[in-house]
């Protein structure tokens, strides 16, 4: 009925011009209704330049591929940079509590004096009122804690002593003592100390960070690559609108065109002039998409605020491409129960779990210690040979004369002899002793500790099995989610293809004259509409497959990325 409708309007045109045409023959004056076209209706529209040709004619353009967005941002990204302090920290405290196992040296040097009233004779001799002494002291010590519990420390400590005592031999006197100790635990505390058991804990910290920090690498590629396509759509959505609008300035010219020769009324320019600007609009609209779209890239490129790429203008060169993914949903499972970060840290703190409940264990069995101690002796000093004198004239000695020194004595002389004597181990001291240890009737800390470990353990098999449901229901999600884009992408597609033969097919109806302005432009907004959704659709696609190696944990290997150990001892993401 419509096409019967367009006939019948097109003879009746016909006849009603014929009679014009025949009176007025020679006339070449324009036709009324092209009198009639105002100069806004006969202004010249130019098409747009593209937004990419627009960009690089403007100078500091940054075009990236995928990988290079990639490497910038695990080179510079903030998020990447914090999570790698956890590494540092937990480094820290490794070399930290392996300071329990430095030798630590000590001096001492002093000097002391005494006076004591003398009570009886024997206290310093006949005749002496007051007993005095002093006494210079220096010695050093070195002592270390060795694995398996023990500690083993070497004291040398080196004295003078004098005093005005009437019956000392020596005077001053010079002793020097080498003492060697070493105290090992036999069963509580032999190999299962609690500084071998705070490294074995904070070793399995450093490793649950390496996981989380290439947990946040993943998730850093995936946010990237996301980024990277939403930047993409919104260039190829803004050159879709700007076909589309040249679309239209083709339209609007060809309407100006009939006008000029009469064939269609003045207000179908304005029209299609109005379709023109309505499509302006949108394609101006669709630039403030590019730049939120950029301003998400640059973030995660970006080192500082200060960055030079806040400057620049980010183009991506890399186009979405129809790819396809050649796994199974039960094998894609499988990868991401093996491979999957959560799983791994739960693992991880399962053997954390066992570290405590065998030290738990051990600390719950009585303590045997031996403590063994081997001293040398070096003495010396001015050896002094003591006799009575008569005081009193009566042929009997009574008072103690002052000593005479002996030279030739075996112990004569003063530090330069007690310390060689020390370490020549000719006088020893030895002792060696086992300390037993245990409690009484009941350790009641240690079995609430046991007690906490074996709910802790039971805790940590619950949160297993729910992080792999979780898993297995991520990797589910993004599967059948990449399975649901492809049929739209695979619909999209068909969509833009009828498009293309509808609007196809409706331009030659328009010019037959047997369609109008109205349907032409129509007909171009669903062509736009179509191509718009079949970016959309090959973009969503990306992203799926980009969700699923995020929820397999294949991202990384996928990305060419190597998780390489910097310097620092942090792990360093590398492009290959």
């Amino acid at each position: 009925m419509r096409t019967l409708r367009l006939l019948l309007g097109a003879v009746l045109f016909v006849l009603c011009l014929g009679p014009v045409v025949a009176q007025e023959p020679a006339k070449t004056q324009p036709a009324p209704a092209a009198q009639a076209m105002t100069a806004q209706q006969s202004e010249v529209v130019q098409v747009p330049d593209s937004y990419i040709a627009r960009t690089k004619k403007a100078g500091a353009v940054l075009e990236l591929s995928m990988k290079d967005a990639i490497r910038l941002a695990l080179t510079n990204n903030l998020d990447i940079a914090i999570q790698d302090f956890n590494e540092d920290v937990n480094r820290e405290r490794i070399i930290s509590t392996k300071g329990f196992y430095d030798p630590i040296l000590s001096f001492r040097v002093g000097y002391g004096s005494r006076e004591t009233p003398s009570t009886r004779t024997l206290d310093a001799g006949s005749g002496i009122d007051v007993s005095t002494s002093n006494s210079l002291l220096f010695g050093t010590s070195l002592s270390q804690n060795v694995p398996g519990g023990g500690r083993a420390t070497m004291n040398f400590s080196n004295s003078r002593q004098g005093s005005n005592d009437a019956f000392a031999v020596f005077d001053p006197y010079f002793g020097s003592n080498l003492n060697l100790t070493f105290t090992q635990p036999l069963w509580r505390g032999f190999r299962q100390t609690q500084t071998e058991r705070q490294l074995k804990l904070y070793n399995l910290d450093s490793r649950i960070s390496d996981s989380q920090f290439q947990d946040t690498v993943s998730r850093i590629v995936q946010q990237v690559q996301n980024q990277y396509w939403d930047l993409v759509f919104a260039i190829e959505n803004h050159e879709t609108g700007r076909q589309s609008m040249e679309l239209a300035i083709v339209q609007h010219k060809n309407n100006q065109k009939r006008v000029e020769i009469g064939v269609m009324a003045p207000i179908e320019i304005t029209k299609s002039r109005a379709e023109v600007a309505r499509r302006e609009q949108q394609m101006i609209r669709s630039e403030v998409q590019i730049i939120e779209a950029q301003n998400g890239l640059k973030r995660m490129l970006a080192p500082d605020p200060k960055a030079t790429i806040w400057g620049l203008n980010v183009l991506p060169s890399d186009r979405p491409t129809e790819r396809q993914v050649a796994i199974t949903m039960d094998e894609a499972i499988a990868r991401a129960l093996e491979r999957r970060p959560e799983l791994e840290q739960v693992r991880l703190e399962m053997q954390k779990n066992e570290v405590d409940r065998k030290f738990a264990k051990n600390v719950s069995k009585p303590m045997f210690s031996i403590e063994s101690s081997l001293t040398s002796n070096g003495t010396a000093g001015r050896v002094l040979k003591r006799n009575m004198i008569d005081t009193d004239g009566d042929g009997i000695p009574d008072q103690q004369g002052p000593g005479i020194p002996v030279p030739d004595a075996p112990f004569y002389g003063s530090f330069t002899k007690s310390i060689p004597g020390a370490f020549k181990f000719d006088y020893i001291n030895y002792s060696v002793y086992l300390n037993v240890e245990m409690p009484l009737w009941r350790d009641r800390t240690n079995e609430a500790n046991l007690a906490q470990i074996a709910i802790n353990e039971r805790k940590l098999n619950s949160q297993m099995k729910n992080e792999q449901q979780t898993v297995m229901v991520d990797v589910r999600n993004a599967y059948e989610g990449m399975q649901t884009q492809k049929k739209a992408l695979e619909a999209a597609q068909v969509s833009r293809q009828l498009a293309e033969e509808q609007l196809a097919g409706e331009n030659k109806r328009f010019e037959a004259g047997l369609s109008t302005n109205f349907e032409v432009l129509t007909y171009q907004n669903q062509l736009s509409d179509a191509r718009v959704q079949e970016i959309q659709a090959l973009i969503n696609l990306e992203k799926s497959i980009t969700a699923l190696q995020r929820s397999m944990y294949t991202i990384i290997d996928d990305q060419d990325i190597v998780m390489a150990k910097g310097q620092n001892g942090a792990a360093t993401p590398v492009t290959k």
